[in-house]
């Protein structure tokens, strides 16, 4: 019997172990994971803050809103986003971020859909057929799309470093 019951709480500390390790290792993937996914979204929305710093050149956007409304006929070029591809792929766990990362994260990704959705808006043939003045009018509201994109990529960026660096991976 001594034997038996030796045999029954070795396999119980063997399962308990087991458990015990599985768990460490998935909370150490978890963290991983987590770490993985703030420090891609750091890098893309550093590289699109770089871009979008052209919004922030006010003079540079005066007289580009004073040649569309008072140039004749003028409609601005403006580029088509890039799809933030890192974000795309990760937005299915983005709920594993600290939710201190997740606010940031989300308005400047949201922030990003409505200056592309403006930008999409503005290669329009309508946007073409407009009045000087209201082309202008918009353009003025896309670089302020642009320029608060700017604020909340620093947002998320500060976030996730914060983030990280609470970890030591800052």
């Amino acid at each position: 019997m001594d034997s038996a019951l030796i045999a029954v709480i070795g396999a119980l500390v063997g399962i308990l172990l087991t458990n015990g390790i599985k768990l460490v290792l998935d909370a150490r993937a978890r963290t991983e994971r987590v770490r993985d996914i703030q420090t891609a979204l750091r890098a893309e929305i550093r590289s699109h803050r770089r871009a979008l710093e052209v919004f922030l050149d006010d003079e540079r956007a005066e007289q580009a809103i004073a040649g569309i409304a008072n140039g004749p006929d003028v409609t601005p070029f403006v580029p088509r986003e890039i799809s933030p591809f890192v974000f795309e792929a990760v937005v299915g766990d983005i709920h594993i971020l600290p939710g201190a990362v997740i606010d940031p994260i989300v308005l400047y990704y949201r922030q990003w859909q409505t200056l592309a959705a403006t930008i999409e808006d503005m290669r329009e043939p309508s946007f073409r057929e407009l009045a000087q003045p209201r082309k202008a009018a918009v353009y003025r509201d896309y670089l302020a799309v642009g320029a608060y994109a700017v604020e909340l990529a620093k947002d998320a960026v500060d976030a996730i470093n914060l983030s990280l660096s609470h970890k030591g991976e800052a």
